[in-house]
């Protein structure tokens, strides 16, 4: 890709002039980005602009998430990233599928074992149980396990950190 052309501040304000015109004063600027993603990533790419040009003429015609904070280079690239279709914030339906299988098959492994985990439990005399649990408290080897979910969702008590 071709570096960035360097632009002077009125062709800076030029472009902020452009940006007015498709901007209404108190949008959300998560769907405005969403909405111009294109539009901003072809002043970039084709027009050159460098995403600091971009940002400086966002920030002048006053286009700022509700803190105020400025724009900057990178934490516009980043937010156009991120909205554009596939970016992170902004999933093509495929990739929700995906995600959704994925997760799927996560919560699947982790039935079949908080599954086996119960069996395993349940046939432990109350003693051994005890001893075990003690055991997790001090090496704080529980949190994420079956165990962990399985005693969460029992209510069992003892078996929370710190819990006496």
């Amino acid at each position: 890709m071709p570096k960035p052309a360097t632009f002077t501040l009125v062709e800076i304000s030029a472009l902020a002039d452009r940006l007015r015109e498709i901007w209404r004063p108190g949008s959300q600027i998560t769907p405005w980005l969403r909405d111009n993603a294109a539009r901003l990533t072809k002043l970039n790419r084709e027009e050159r602009f460098s995403w600091a040009a971009i940002a400086a003429a966002l920030n002048e015609v006053g286009i700022v998430y509700r803190t105020g904070n400025p724009w900057t280079a990178s934490n516009l690239a980043k937010a156009v990233s991120e909205v554009r279709p596939g970016g992170r914030g902004n999933p093509t339906p495929e990739q929700r599928a995906e995600l959704a299988a994925w997760k799927a098959g996560q919560d699947a492994v982790k039935a079949k074992e908080d599954a086996a985990f119960a069996a395993e439990w349940g046939a432990m005399p109350r003693e051994e149980q005890n001893n075990l649990l003690d055991l997790w408290r001090q090496t704080n080897e529980l949190s994420g396990t079956a165990a962990a979910r399985y005693l969460s969702r029992t209510g069992y008590r003892k078996a929370l950190p710190g819990s006496r």
